[in-house]
Parts: structure tokens; sequence; C-alpha cells
């Protein structure tokens, strides 16, 4: 069979392309493509899209890869710092029965926003609901040295090189 006898057989919108693998590559391509129940011809072309699809999306590229692995691993650790911190905060939302505001603060006389929310920080109501989330995040911020806990003088932030907080 001649190469004219090949290309004879190919439809016009077809050309043939040569590639000259090791012959253990070779086999394994065909038993994968075999797998597949496609012909080794198809086999090759969706290998070869798929990765034109990961290198245009810069999933795979051939220069600057281990620039790309370190943005990678700058993201993880981004995203694994705000799930530790989403995961320190209470899951229970700052909230109160209104019944409570109206028998604990609310009167019978008109009251600005002000006055109110003094009325209420006053009465302590709100403390049970605001001292777990407060403390989470306290212990959060310390988790990432950014604050400091000493028993007998409570919460600071840690200072930085230079003296100042």
């Amino acid at each position: 069979m001649t190469d004219n006898d090949e290309y004879a057989k190919l439809s016009e919108d077809r050309c043939a392309v040569k590639i000259y693998p090791r012959e253990e590559v070779a086999e394994q391509w065909e038993e994968e493509a075999d797998d597949q129940d496609i012909s080794l011809s198809r086999y090759l072309q969706n290998l070869i899209n798929e990765a034109r699809s990961y290198r245009q999306y810069g999933l795979v590229s051939t220069d600057g890869s281990q620039k790309r692995v370190q943005e990678l691993q700058e993201e993880i650790a981004q995203l694994q710092r705000r799930l530790e911190e989403k995961e320190s905060e209470s899951t229970e939302a700052v909230s109160f029965d209104p019944e409570t505001l109206k028998r604990e603060v609310l009167t019978d006389q008109y009251q600005s926003l002000e006055e109110i929310l003094q009325e209420i920080v006053e009465s302590g109501f709100l403390n049970d609901v605001l001292l777990g989330p407060v403390e989470n995040k306290l212990y959060f911020l310390a988790a990432q040295d950014e604050v400091q806990y000493e028993r007998g003088f409570g919460w600071k932030l840690v200072e930085e090189e230079g003296g100042a907080a």
C-alpha cells in the first residue's frame, strides 16, 4: 500500500498527520482506545482537544507552570483561612425575640433609635447572644497571632515590630 492509497480513503475535509511515539506508548494508546471502543485516530483527537482545553483555561501550560502552581497554592491557603474564619463564627445569628424588645425596651413614649440601642446595651439582654460570636472571633484572631489573651488582663492586639500595636 502506498501513501497515495492511504490518502485516498480520507474525506475531502480530512488530512493525515503522522506521529512517531515510542512503541510502548503507541500500544498504551491503542489499549485505551479499545477500552473506550473508539478508533485510535478518534482517541488521539480527543486527547489533543482535551489538552488544548486545559491549556486554554490555564490549567496546563508549557511555560509558567510553576508560577501557576504557586498561584493555586496561595489561593488554597487563602480559602483555608476564610473557611477557618467562617467555622470560628457562631452559627447563630445575632437576634432576639421581638416580644423581648416590646417588653424590655419600648414604652408608650416615643424613643429615638439611639435611645432604643442604649437601652438594649444597658439592659444586658443581648449579652448572651453576643458573647459566643465575639469570643469565637477573639480566639480565631488569637490563632492568627493578631491578638493575645492574658489571664487577669484580657485581650489586646499583638504588638508588631517597632512596638506599635
